[in-house]
């Protein structure tokens, strides 16, 4: 009897183990499918943030691309228009003291297109001189990027013209400054 009942709890004692075990090892193969279907999971969001990137890179070059065409198109009709009036000047036997500049004097707004919209500027012109440029609006511009970008109103000055380079981290908003004082200076010219 002693035997038989030596028998049965060795028996349960290995029936518990064996549910143990069991119970374990369902568990462990639970926390790798789980596990699996994250890393699956993760992975689906990494390749479509690395193509959206793509396409904002895309996006962001052929931008780049556009505003370089259409400062150097601006820049072509500025040297256009300024041959096409020293023509003018020269013909014109009576001039006045103003007309002999390239610009009028007084104060002009210009805009063009930044990082996050329009950028407005004020320039105030004296005897042929940039002697002042103001932002007046620029609402949709990234505040952190733009007052890097305004660094190019003093190279402008400076320099006296527009061909100045882009600031580096902020060339969207920077390239919008420059295209609006291109613009401003367009309607100071002397026809």
């Amino acid at each position: 009897m002693k035997y038989q009942s030596f028998c049965m709890r060795v028996l349960c004692l290995l029936l518990i183990l064996a549910s143990v075990i069991g119970y374990n090892s369902m568990q462990k193969k639970d926390t790798q499918e789980q596990e699996t279907q994250e890393l699956t999971q993760l992975q689906k969001r990494v390749d479509t943030l690395e193509e959206q990137q793509k396409e904002m890179l895309a996006a962001l070059e052929e931008a780049a691309k556009n505003q370089k065409t259409a400062k150097a198109q601006a820049e072509t009709d500025t040297k256009d228009d300024a041959v096409k009036e020293g023509a003018a000047d020269s013909e014109d036997a009576e001039s006045t003291d103003d007309s002999e500049n390239f610009y009028k004097d007084g104060t002009y707004t210009g805009s063009a297109q930044g990082f996050g919209g329009a950028i407005e500027v004020q320039v105030t012109l004296k005897d042929d001189e940039i002697t002042d440029i103001q932002v007046t609006g620029a609402s949709g511009e990234d505040s952190a990027y733009f007052s890097q970008a305004q660094s190019v109103i003093s190279s402008i000055i400076s320099a006296q013209s527009t061909d100045v380079d882009t600031v580096s981290g902020a060339t969207f908003s920077s390239t919008g400054i420059i295209n609006a004082v291109v613009d401003a200076l367009g309607k100071a010219e002397n026809e």
